[in-house]
């Protein structure tokens, strides 16, 4: 990959995201040390155009500056996890419940073919399978809510969130692809029968399961 690999009048933000990515996925492994030669490098870009994207990632608190030290990747922890959700649960719970008020038959369809979860455990692309299945189902409630700021938040939240399932926890362990598929077809009910108070309940449920599952993995303390 190099710089004339992006487009100059976009290089910035494609920069941002492929080092946002590997950050994500744990290509870039929690906590590790960033050597900016090394991926000025291996990106083919200038140092100045890597401190621009590092800088962002770091207001993300994706990455963390140290002084005269440089840039690390944000250590998973089970407290910073715990924070994660704490916040997908009150975004998200809000995005359900005006999900409710607001969702058109158009949404409420895009919803229920988003909820099934189609996972086999033993398929090497399992884990990013359901990241990308359980992330369309989130972002679908959260664009039904029919705020794009709500949508907005709720989406760097689920981007957060998806870094333990790179982490090496066993997907086994922390997922059950049928019983997610039930929990999200029973908020989409709700939300179709226009029920926000059961809507908001059963994300913030929802969400609460999943955090517990992942924290009895290998997060460390």
């Amino acid at each position: 990959m190099s710089e004339a690999s992006f487009r100059p009048a976009a290089l910035g933000e494609q920069l941002y995201q492929e080092l946002k990515k590997r950050v994500l996925t744990c290509v870039l492994k929690p906590g590790q040390h960033l050597v900016e030669k090394h991926l000025c490098e291996d990106l083919g870009v200038s140092r100045a155009s890597l401190r621009e994207a590092l800088h962002r990632l770091a207001q993300e608190k994706l990455v963390t500056q140290r002084p005269n030290v440089g840039f690390h990747v944000t250590p998973i922890t089970a407290d910073r996890f715990r924070n994660i959700c704490e916040v997908r649960r009150v975004l998200e719970s809000q995005a359900a419940g005006l999900a409710a008020e607001r969702a058109d038959a158009a949404a409420i369809a895009r919803m229920r073919a988003a909820a099934e979860l189609q996972i086999d455990p033993n398929d090497p692309d399992a884990y990013v399978q359901y990241v990308r299945e359980n992330f369309a189902f989130h972002h679908a409630v959260a664009q039904a809510s029919g705020n794009p700021l709500l949508e907005e938040l709720v989406v760097s939240a689920l981007e957060k969130d998806q870094q333990p399932i790179y982490y090496g926890i066993d997907l086994e362990v922390c997922t059950n692809s049928e019983d997610i598929s039930a929990e999200h077809l029973e908020i989409v009910t709700a939300i179709e029968a226009k029920d926000a108070e059961r809507a908001s309940a059963l994300m913030t449920s929802h969400i609460g399961k999943k955090e517990r599952r992942i924290a009895q993995a290998a997060i460390p303390h």
